[in-house]
């Protein structure tokens, strides 16, 4: 038997192996849920024609929404050789953060493909990196769902600035969900109307939902009349008469689905590049991403536009900093407003 000397010593190096990082892997993946399974399978198809080969790919898919990923912290890395070859991440998270954009992506580490056939609706929208650095391969957008019943004798809002409104203070249900919140809306808002913009907003958010609850049939309990959800939740469930799915007129928020490819990672790895930027596509559940090169969804309203922050504006700030920020801050005013008593609140779940 161990000494209880042994066990600490046996602890504390399994803790310095723990802070070790994670050997290099050909691709680190990270998607939405809805479409995660479905690329996984694309993936593991690809391993195994590489792996016919005599080539193995070394791959990670974190599955889990609670698991430990040993890859949390490669934002803070400064070797590019501990890089995988391939990352492919959604939203304004770490691999949009300063430090690791200035250490890598300026740089010149990585280099996007140029696929042909870019759909108009993301080249009216600016979608392609002018720079050539990230291969935004599709979109996560979000639009609103309304319960016209919860809504009484309100308008039904057609623009993201109809949020702001005071007239539909307590209405807006906003999609969030732990640490998690639609980044691109609140990057948008704050874009177009600052930081008063946002407490406009937080003052009608009746309260914060995971988009599953919200796509509910007929909408969930004690919730307002708008909810501003991803456009696979809205349109993938059978709602009443009453649910309206509005697109809106200056464009859908968009969240980045995108992939950073080391140059020396071709002509290795040239058929996993080459998926993300025209294969995504091909999956039926991936059109309600907005696949970069089409199909799109039959659903789209005429006329769909996009609303992207702009590659400009993200690379004139820290937009993973600010993302923080605004995600902070928009929930102590949340919450404020719900210490004064105004409406019940829909929780997150």
């Amino acid at each position: 038997m161990k000494s209880l000397d042994d066990l600490i010593q046996s602890v504390s190096r399994m803790a310095d192996e723990d802070r070790q990082p994670p050997p290099p892997a050909d691709l680190l993946f990270y998607a939405p849920c809805p479409v995660k399974l479905a690329v996984k399978d694309a993936i593991d198809a690809l391993a195994a024609a590489h792996a016919a080969t005599g080539d193995s790919l070394a791959v990670h898919i974190p599955m889990g929404c609670t698991s430990v990923d040993p890859y949390d912290p490669l934002h803070r890395e400064t070797d590019p050789g501990h890089l995988p070859r391939v990352i492919a991440s959604i939203g304004f998270g770490d691999f949009f953060r300063r430090g690791f954009v200035e250490r890598f992506v300026n740089a010149g580490v990585f280099a996007a493909p140029q696929p042909a056939g870019v759909t108009p609706m993301h080249r009216a929208a600016g979608i392609v990196d002018p720079d050539g650095h990230y291969l935004v391969y599709g979109l996560t957008p979000y639009i609103f769902l309304i319960d016209r019943k919860r809504l009484g004798d309100l308008p039904v809002p057609r623009r993201w600035a109809d949020l702001l409104d005071p007239r539909y203070a307590g209405q807006v249900n906003m999609c969030g969900d732990g640490d998690d919140m639609a980044d691109a809306v609140l990057l948008s808002i704050h874009k177009d109307f600052g930081m008063q913009g946002i407490a406009r907003f937080a003052a009608n958010t009746r309260g914060l939902m995971h988009s599953s609850r919200m796509a509910k049939s007929g909408g969930a309990p004690q919730a307002g009349g708008i909810y501003i959800l991803p456009y696979f939740f809205a349109e993938t469930t059978r709602q009443p008469d009453h649910m309206l799915t509005v697109w809106p007129e200056d464009g859908a928020a968009a969240s980045p689905l995108y992939m950073l490819a080391k140059r020396n990672a071709r002509p290795r790895l040239d058929r996993l590049v080459d998926f993300f930027a025209t294969g995504f596509g091909q999956m039926e559940s991936a059109r309600w991403f907005l696949p970069l090169t089409g199909p799109l969804p039959r659903s789209l309203p005429q006329g769909a536009a996009i609303k992207w922050i702009g590659w400009d504006y993200i690379r004139a700030i820290d937009i993973t900093a600010l993302r923080d920020r605004l995600n902070g801050e928009f929930r102590l005013l949340v919450k404020a407003r719900e210490g004064q008593g105004r409406g019940d609140v829909a929780c997150a779940s």
